[in-house]
């Protein structure tokens, strides 16, 4: 069973075991949906739990997991990641795709030169854009259809076309 992160947990949210939360995901909605999700700690540990109820606006958000009822019970959960059963997420729409799906692509112009690996999504209030990282070189890709041209899943690739002024040549 594939497991799938969904989102960060900060901190707490007041005394009655509630959580603050940080959605991976565009629409966290998709929590709704669900009754089971999985906590992942540092050192790899991992608690199951049941969903309860997600609530707020986007930037504040809070959930509430079954059994964890006191701040104190909550706190021992800050800082983890929250998976889901890849399974159970709705399929989208051709042509779009979850943030796991994209994060960890190899990225490419058209002609074919490598610029490293996505390895964050910022969510802007027009389009997302992919942070892509080669060692210290990092380069921002908008995910606007005339510049992302592929997003290939299976080949693990995307490409883009490299626009005037989107990456800084250095010439020494």
């Amino acid at each position: 069973m594939n497991w799938v992160p969904v989102g960060k947990i900060p901190r707490t949210h007041g005394l009655k075991g509630e959580f603050k939360f940080q959605p991976l995901v565009t629409g966290p909605d998709i929590l709704q949906s669900l009754n089971h999700l999985k906590l992942r700690g540092n050192q790899d540990q991992e608690t199951e739990l049941d969903f309860e109820s997600l609530r707020g606006i986007p930037g504040k958000l809070i959930i509430k997991l079954k059994g964890i009822d006191t701040i104190d019970d909550a706190e021992a959960y800050t800082g983890q990641t929250v998976l889901v059963r890849e399974a159970d997420l709705k399929k989208l729409p051709d042509g779009e795709f979850y943030w796991f799906q994209v994060i960890g692509l190899d990225v490419y112009d058209e002609d074919n030169r490598s610029y490293g690996k996505v390895v964050d999504i910022i969510e802007t209030g027009s389009n997302d854009v992919y942070v892509v990282q080669d060692g210290t070189k990092e380069i921002l890709i908008p995910m606007i259809d005339w510049v992302v041209k592929t997003i290939d899943i299976e080949g693990n690739k995307l490409i883009f076309e490299n626009v005037e002024g989107l990456i800084e040549e250095s010439t020494v």
